[in-house]
């Protein structure tokens, strides 16, 4: 454990210190696993760069960066979880699959005296230190504003027959995104929500037919919402196989990726709901640090939540979270 690094206020300083692997006696020997949804995403690879660059700035000995083969395997997650007990890490930062699928598996790790630092997703355990996440009810209502703007700013009114769909029923992230959502649409009365599709964890086919389902069925939508990536990318699809004109129906969703970037640029998106994956990954495993320390920790740590429009997409911030390898200067810098 970590018997050089004090609590409070001096903890995090002497973790400051720390930050050279070659001056990280503090943290010898620390153990820790890090198990996201699945690796096989352009967002959770964002997500396991953070944990990367915050274990290797602080000298730390990662026992294994992983995830399930889909974020639909919620059974491979429970089995990687109950594999990192096995190895007896001092800490365990997580991306739980299923809001409770994992709880019985996370109670098991606490009490085994591995802290469990939670990132992204919610579990209904209260078996954990600290969660790291985005205040997703608000992504949810941003991303209809979002919308509403989009729509007002084409047709002359937020008004019109509007479509959403979900990348798995579930995950807690995801359901407070669609309550958000919804709630932010409410603020619209013009606004006449028309159809919801599951893509129930496939990413493959399935996000691009359940969006091309929804076009052909309403030929008069005036705008769609995406909840994840997955299913961003599964519309940008279907709407380019459709021949949807972007100048009549308006797209926003969740999280970027080069391609939907690109989109962003183009019209094509008319939004992107930033929320700051590095960070999760990055603060997960210095709060991990902290808490095998038995240094407090916040139970609950709002990561932030922005959008990107072809408006602002020049702003520093926005760049940054559209491209994290683009910040220069993340982590723990210090003086030679």
């Amino acid at each position: 454990m970590l018997a050089g690094v004090s609590a409070g206020s001096a903890g995090v300083a002497s973790l400051a210190g720390c930050a050279k692997p070659s001056q990280a006696s503090a943290l010898a020997g620390l153990r820790f696993l890090f198990i996201v949804k699945t690796p096989n995403s352009d967002y959770w690879q964002t997500v396991l760069a953070g944990g990367r660059l915050a274990a290797r700035q602080l000298g730390l000995d990662a026992l294994q960066f992983t995830g399930a083969s889909s974020e639909a395997n919620i059974q491979g997650q429970i089995a990687l979880v109950e594999d990192a007990l096995a190895k007896r890490p001092d800490f365990l930062v997580l991306a739980p699959t299923n809001a409770t699928a994992l709880d019985e598996t996370i109670d098991k790790v606490s009490k085994a005296g591995v802290k469990v630092i939670l990132i992204d997703s919610s579990a209904n355990t209260q078996s954990y230190v600290s969660f790291l996440a985005t205040d997703n009810h608000a992504g949810g209502v941003l991303a209809a504003t979002t919308l509403a703007q989009a729509i007002k700013r084409k047709t002359g009114a937020a008004a019109g027959q509007v479509a959403y769909s979900t990348f798995l029923s579930g995950v807690g992230s995801l359901t407070l995104r669609d309550q958000g959502f919804l709630e932010g649409l409410r603020r619209y009365p013009g606004l006449e929500l028309v159809a919801h599709k599951d893509a129930a964890g496939d990413q493959s086919v399935k996000p691009i037919g359940i969006v091309a389902d929804t076009l052909t069925r309403f030929p008069n939508l005036v705008g769609y919402f995406a909840d994840s990536l997955v299913t961003l990318q599964g519309a940008v699809t279907a709407f380019r196989e459709n021949h949807i004109d972007p100048h009549k129906v308006s797209l926003v969703g969740f999280d970027p990726s080069p391609e939907l970037v690109r989109a962003l640029k183009a019209g094509v998106v008319d939004g992107i709901i930033l929320q700051d994956p590095f960070q999760m990954g990055y603060g997960g495993v210095l709060y991990g640090v902290l808490a095998a320390a038995g240094v407090a920790t916040p139970r609950f740590l709002n990561t932030g939540v922005t959008a990107a429009t072809p408006a602002n997409l020049a702003e520093a911030t926005i760049a940054g979270l559209l491209d994290p390898a683009s910040q220069t200067r993340i982590g723990i810098h210090p003086a030679a």
